[in-house]
């Protein structure tokens, strides 16, 4: 096969994860972990650490500052938008989770209870049931296009006589 075709045009673009500008160094400086910051915050610098990324590093891929990722340890508190941008960066999601105290007793009696049957923590199984909900919404929202489909072609089908073999009449405007 001398002439084969190549799977994709020379052009063509992914948009993988960009890759660093600058050469690693043999021993990395890791990021330490600020005092008197939130838990968010400390789940970003403790990822960070964890993953031996720099400032530099999270900044060039998530898009947040350099001097606003430094800014967080003393001087400011993050916005939603840059928080949940660096946390994608390394891999997480930012999911809210009810205290068991905010919720009706009944729900806060079940959640406890999966939470100790699949041996995770409250926030945990909090996730995966906003998992479970969001993919049976969606199959959901699949299965009801699906139907107004089916309804729309059904209609379609009872108005027009099938293989008549007779001429239409054109409308006159």
């Amino acid at each position: 096969m001398p002439d084969a075709l190549p799977l994709y045009p020379s052009d063509f673009r992914t948009a993988p994860v960009a890759p660093l500008n600058r050469k690693r160094r043999k021993n990395p400086r890791t990021v330490t972990m600020p005092d008197r910051v939130g838990p968010h915050v400390k789940l970003v610098f403790a990822e960070m650490a964890r993953q031996k990324l720099r400032y530099l590093d999270v900044a060039e891929r998530s898009g947040v500052q350099h001097a606003t990722l430094k800014a967080w340890r003393k001087k400011n508190r993050p916005g939603l938008e840059s928080v949940e941008a660096v946390l994608a960066t390394l891999g997480y999601g930012l999911v809210p989770v009810p205290a068991l105290e905010a919720l009706p007793p009944v729900v806060a009696g079940e959640l406890t209870a999966l939470a100790l049957k699949f041996r995770v923590n409250v926030p945990q199984a909090w996730a995966a049931l906003i998992d479970i909900g969001v993919e049976q919404k969606l199959l959901r929202m699949r299965a009801d296009e699906r139907g107004a489909i089916l309804a729309e072609h059904e209609a379609r089908l009872a108005r027009i006589p099938a293989n008549d073999n007779q001429k239409r009449r054109r409308k006159v405007a």
